[in-house]
């Protein structure tokens, strides 16, 4: 969950609670991805986001942006939540005389992510490592998360959008298979959660990142999902060289989790597909 807002203060403060965390054994994670925030600013005039920091425990904090903008400048801060716990308060405590608004983005691209663990943010250090949440920022889209921390993922997107009012989506971006997936739930819930995302979502695009000892069970092998590419109703990137000898040292934490450098490889791989099939600029 991300937040907006904008302001021309020097300090502000913020105060958050998180609860419902999830106590488990999550040594690949960062401590403000498990129950802190991730803030970012950008100004006006250069619309790059620049980390400020993360932030857990100590709360509420002090954040002094006179070491990133000139006094009255009006900035905007991106504030990340937490993943696998709940953010039950987030307060911004400003000075009266300054300046603050919160920002509804109502952007005009929206965009779908819909996976797994590696989708979830399973394996980032921060929240703003995840590749959806770098596909938020980046092309200033609207991103809905539909993502499951559960190995067999795809019979919960299928129950979700079978179910409930999913999005409506320029793009959706779908996980095709964790390779610990159970092969049945693939095959049997595979094919109705592209027919169910393509009815909400004008574009959709598969990626999947297996590795060498599991591709037997690659998706790309499908026979349906052959059929949808070969029609045109589905793209498939195969990122599975990101378990290869050159760069499974630096975008994988092990062979369960994908790290930080690979939600970047994943991002920039489905970066350019966005752009092609939306014709959208960043």
């Amino acid at each position: 969950m991300s937040y907006f807002f904008e302001s021309d203060s020097q300090t502000f403060d913020i105060d958050f609670e998180v609860v419902n965390v999830v106590r488990s054994f999550f040594p690949h994670m960062g401590l403000s991805l498990r129950e802190g925030l991730s803030v970012m600013y950008r100004t006006l005039n250069d619309r790059m986001w620049y980390n400020i920091g993360n932030y857990a425990l100590d709360t509420p904090f002090t954040i002094d942006m006179s070491e990133f903008v000139d006094e009255g400048e009006i900035y905007e801060i991106l504030i990340y939540g937490p993943i696998i716990s709940t953010l039950r308060k987030l307060q911004i405590i400003l000075p009266d005389d300054s300046y603050a608004k919160i920002i509804k983005l109502i952007p005009e691209k929206n965009v779908v992510v819909v996976g797994g663990p590696t989708t979830y943010g399973i394996g980032c250090t921060t929240s703003a490592n995840m590749f959806s949440n770098i596909i938020e920022r980046k092309f200033d889209a609207n991103v809905y998360h539909v993502a499951f921390d559960d190995k067999n993922y795809l019979r919960r997107v299928k129950e979700y959008y079978s179910t409930k009012n999913p999005p409506v989506a320029d793009i959706g971006i779908l996980e095709l298979d964790y390779f610990s997936q159970n092969e049945l739930a693939v095959e049997e819930d595979l094919v109705d959660v592209i027919r169910l995302m393509k009815q909400r979502c004008k574009q959709v695009v598969g990626w999947y990142s297996i590795p060498d000892g599991r591709m037997y069970k690659s998706i790309i092998l499908n026979k349906t999902i052959q059929r949808l590419v070969k029609n045109g109703e589905l793209e498939v990137l195969d990122l599975s060289y990101l378990y290869d000898d050159e760069h499974r040292d630096m975008c994988t934490y092990n062979v369960w989790f994908m790290n930080d450098s690979g939600n970047i490889f994943i991002y920039n791989e489905v970066k350019e597909v966005i752009r092609r099939l939306t014709q959208w600029n960043i």
